[in-house]
């Protein structure tokens, strides 16, 4: 369990806005450790996991370099929540374990963790880490699904596949402490996250 840091998750669906959000905590001074960009990291050739993929999903998920092209593998995941439960079986553990390094060498007291399945990995979470408050950013699906054709070129099909490959977590704002809803502007989201700032005197 982790040692006198305040932990605070940030979690959302995608398109939620949960990038938005903690963008702007980096902005107003804040660490936050991406489980995204961590993910990256042990997707890389030459790692245990690499290999353990290849080994499980097929040739298909690389690129003409032999990296693993992250929109293949997302489409063959997206097409399967068997194979999606694989890949979180196969990752999980190892992402926590990374994070938990990361939080130790950070001198901040105060860590937030940007977590897109964050309710799916809540059990191993907390085995390791000792999680303070969580917030969830929430949209409406069909908000989230005209985002998704925007900022992917996606067809509505593809969109709505997508959405609906994860947990609503609109559905699960009883089991936040607080719940950031993100239905009209940037800036009206903006504005919510500085006065949510001010409100818990961070």
């Amino acid at each position: 369990m982790m040692q006198n840091k305040r932990i605070i998750v940030v979690a959302g669906n995608i398109a939620s806005g949960k990038s938005t959000v903690c963008r702007r905590l980096r902005e107003k001074g804040f660490v936050v450790i991406d489980l995204d960009e961590i993910t990256h990291q042990i997707y890389e050739q030459g790692t245990d996991l690499y290999y353990k993929l290849v080994d499980e999903f097929g040739k298909g998920i690389l690129d003409e370099n032999s990296n693993i092209d992250r929109k293949k593998l997302s489409k063959l995941l997206f097409s399967s929540k068997t194979l999606l439960k694989k890949l979180e079986e196969l990752t999980h553990t190892d992402i926590i374990l990374r994070v938990v390094k990361r939080i130790k060498k950070e001198k901040s007291d105060l860590i937030f963790l940007e977590i897109s399945m964050y309710l799916e990995s809540k059990d191993l979470i907390d085995k390791y880490i000792d999680v303070d408050e969580d917030w969830v950013v929430v949209s409406d699906k069909d908000i989230r699904i005209q985002r998704v054709i925007k900022r992917n070129n996606f067809d509505y099909d593809t969109a709505l596949k997508r959405v609906n490959s994860q947990l609503d977590y609109e559905k699960s704002c009883c089991e936040f402490d607080e719940v950031i809803t993100n239905n009209t502007t940037e800036a009206d989201l903006i504005l919510k996250v500085d006065k949510l700032i001010d409100r818990k005197k961070l």
